[in-house]
Parts: structure tokens; C-alpha cells; sequence
């Protein structure tokens, strides 16, 4: 009877050991920027994807900042506590862009520490109608 006591002792503290040890590895696996390519009418979206070591993840927020052709996402997670890997996603829409070219710049936080960091350059371009427009313009110019 004691060995068993002894065994399931050993269990517990192991469990216990690997539970409180292992550091969270949020990683961001992917970003997408929908639609592909955005054009300066579209409402654009900013979806991430990621897995996390010790699973059950939430999404506690996010915060999405523009300053000029600079993007910066940062989502804030809330993780468990079990060695688990869970993948996640989180979807940020961000409205309108003028036609330019972006640097995006996608963080995931366990509060207080960033946990991962997931850069891209994209670009918005005229919406078609707008080019359609411009060419018939330069017909009509070369024409009169």
C-alpha cells in the first residue's frame, strides 16, 4: 500500500512540476490581409493565426494603431495552465485604407511580455472603377 502512496506522490509532483515550468509559447503561424490584394474602397480585415503551448486560449482584446503607412496589431491573450498546444486566430477589421503600401506589425501579449512578434508589407490599390475611369480620361484627353 505505501509503494502506491509513493507512486501517485511521484505523479502529482511531476505534473505539478512540468504544469508550473513550461513557459507559454504563443506564436503567430500566419497573417492574412482580407481581401487579397485590398483595394482603397474595400473594408479590410486583418486575420491572424497562431498555436499556443499550454492551451485553452482567450482572446482577452486587441488594440490595432495607424501612424501613417505603419500598422501595429497587438492581441492580448489569456492562457490555461495545462501543456496543451491550442491554435487560435483572431480577426481585426480595420476599415479603409488610402492606396499605399503598409508595414503591419502583429504582437501577441501574455500580459505583461510579448510573446510574439509577425511583420509583412502589403499594398492597397485603386479600386478598378477608378482605373477604368483614369484610362477613359486619358483616351478622352488624347482624342480632343
Amino acid at each position: 500500500m505505501f509503494r502506491k502512496e509513493i507512486i501517485a506522490i511521484t505523479v502529482v509532483v511531476v505534473f505539478v512540476a512540468i504544469v508550473c515550468v513550461t513557459d507559454s509559447t504563443a506564436s503567430i503561424t500566419d497573417v492574412n490581409i482580407v481581401p487579397s490584394p485590398p483595394t482603397s474602397l474595400d473594408v479590410i480585415s486583418i486575420v491572424t493565426f497562431g498555436v499556443e503551448s499550454r492551451g485553452d486560449v482567450l482572446i482577452d482584446g486587441s488594440n490595432f494603431d495607424r501612424e501613417g503607412t505603419s500598422l501595429q496589431l497587438d492581441i492580448f491573450l489569456n492562457v490555461g495552465v495545462f501543456p496543451m498546444i491550442t491554435p487560435w486566430s483572431h480577426s481585426e477589421d480595420i476599415g479603409t485604407l488610402p492606396v499605399g503600401i503598409y508595414d503591419l506589425t502583429v504582437r501577441t501579449f501574455e500580459v505583461p511580455d510579448v510573446t510574439d512578434t509577425y511583420s509583412m508589407t502589403f499594398e492597397v490599390v485603386p479600386e478598378p472603377a477608378t482605373v477604368l475611369l483614369l484610362g477613359l480620361g486619358m483616351i478622352g484627353v488624347r482624342a480632343g
